[in-house]
């Protein structure tokens, strides 16, 4: 009896939080935790854009070697790689919002080395290279303690549009942090571009404190009864891979969907100056092109309605198929009015992808699970990542452009493939009935 007063009372709470359920789009910023959420991601991400920048002006300034340069890039992609599930199981173990905190906390003092070391003349290529890998191991917490929190703020309904509106920080994050390090680079120098990396951290802390999430009863639940660190780490991986292996269908699209997303933004400069024979400024145009595809299909996932399973699944589908068309025709055209448009429209396609399948995870998850499947799910994306980075750059340096640009049509059409099949194998009904009985019989 005690529990069941104590579930509705939560769930009054968060209906009261959520306001009107029918809300999208911008609208949902009215909601006061997704605001203060959308701020503090919005805010840390554009910190994470200027320390990325300085950080790479630095070492390539210490060594003038692009290979030590590349090794910061190695340095930020391990930690997910080999510590994602490991990260995933105190996520669920602990509050959403105070792993957030502590995320940023921890980030803002790491920033702060750097520059510290640099005053003192004691910086040395290790140290950095030790505190970027810090700061990587750190922020590999930060997404799936993201995903994990925003069904606890939002209806069902609407995580797709909540999760649009996240995604759209990290391409303000892309605009704005890059622009301003290297401006603030030329300007004030790298350790006031650092200081002030530190500083967009603590305000992300300070954003964060504002939240008021009540730790959901399946949360409660798990706190007191969850077991050893193996075990845990045990079911999550099965309720991923024998449980609910639409989960794992997921992953496995995901896995294709980043080989190639990930790669095609490395490969613009070359195309730009292998095919199309352009300079800096219409290279500046393909970015642009590329971010106002994503930006335009964002906003309109942002202020739609959110659709059924199965219609989403095929929205999918229908974008990948439409991204590869695009990246083909890319491959056989010099015209770069024409460059420009296609590239849009892969940005389009591109953007369709990752709120869309993160809301349908949200909701299938049990609530106790979702730290260890979005950091499954993170840890999958970004191999997949690694290995397209790699081997779309090798086939560019042996075969052309045009046949990466081929390679990655057909990467978007097999991601296609996958949501088709799992809009007619996949459990995607228990999407749309709801998790909330699984997620208590997991307690």
């Amino acid at each position: 009896m005690a529990s069941s007063v104590t579930a509705k009372t939560h769930a009054g709470t968060k209906d009261v939080n959520r306001g009107e359920h029918a809300a999208t789009g911008w609208r949902l910023l009215k909601l006061r935790d997704l605001r203060w959420l959308w701020i503090s991601q919005a805010i840390s991400q554009i910190g994470e854009g200027l320390n990325k920048v300085a950080l790479l002006y630095l070492v390539y300034n210490l060594t003038n070697s692009t290979l030590m340069t590349t090794v910061i890039g190695v340095l930020q992609t391990l930690p997910p790689l080999f510590l994602g599930p490991v990260l995933g199981v105190y996520i669920d173990r602990f509050p959403k919002k105070w792993i957030m905190m502590g995320v940023d906390a921890l980030r803002a003092g790491l920033a702060l080395i750097i520059p510290l070391l640099y005053a003192a003349d004691a910086l040395t290529l290790p140290r950095v290279y030790v505190v970027v890998f810090f700061m990587a191991v750190v922020s590999t917490v930060f997404g799936p303690a993201l995903s994990a929190t925003v069904p606890l703020i939002v209806d069902r309904t609407q995580l797709t549009a909540a999760n649009a509106l996240m995604a759209s920080t990290a391409m303000i994050g892309m605009l704005v942090g890059p622009a301003v390090s290297g401006l603030g680079i030329a300007t004030v120098g790298m350790q006031v571009v650092l200081y002030v990396s530190s500083a967009t951290f603590v305000l992300s802390v300070l954003s964060l404190s504002q939240l008021h999430l009540k730790q959901p009863p399946s949360q409660q639940a798990a706190n007191q009864t969850h077991g050893s660190f193996s075990k845990d780490l045990k079911e999550g991986l099965h309720f991923v891979f024998v449980k609910r292996r639409t989960i794992a269908g997921f992953i496995l699209s995901a896995l294709c969907y980043s080989l190639a997303s990930s790669a095609f933004v490395f490969l613009l400069p070359v195309f730009a100056e292998k095919v199309l024979q352009v300079g800096t400024l219409m290279l500046g145009w393909l970015w642009s092109a590329y971010g106002a595809g994503m930006v335009a299909v964002s906003i309109a996932l942002a202020c739609s309605r959110q659709l059924s399973a199965t219609t989403r699944l095929l929205f999918i589908a229908a974008a990948m198929v439409t991204g590869g068309v695009a990246s083909f025709m890319l491959a056989g055209t010099t015209q770069p009015l024409i460059a420009i448009a296609l590239v849009a429209i892969i940005g389009a396609g591109l953007a369709a992808f990752t709120p869309i399948v993160w809301g349908m995870l949200q909701e299938m998850a049990p609530e106790n699970l979702r730290g260890r499947i979005f950091s499954i799910f993170n840890t999958g994306a970004m191999s997949a990542s690694m290995v397209g980075m790699v081997a779309f750059g090798w086939t560019t340096d042996r075969l052309g452009s045009q046949v990466s640009l081929f390679g990655m049509a057909a990467i978007f059409w097999v991601t296609a493939a996958a949501s088709l099949l799992l809009w007619k194998f996949g459990e995607v009904s228990h999407v749309e009935s709801g998790s909330d009985q699984e997620g208590r019989a997991a307690c």
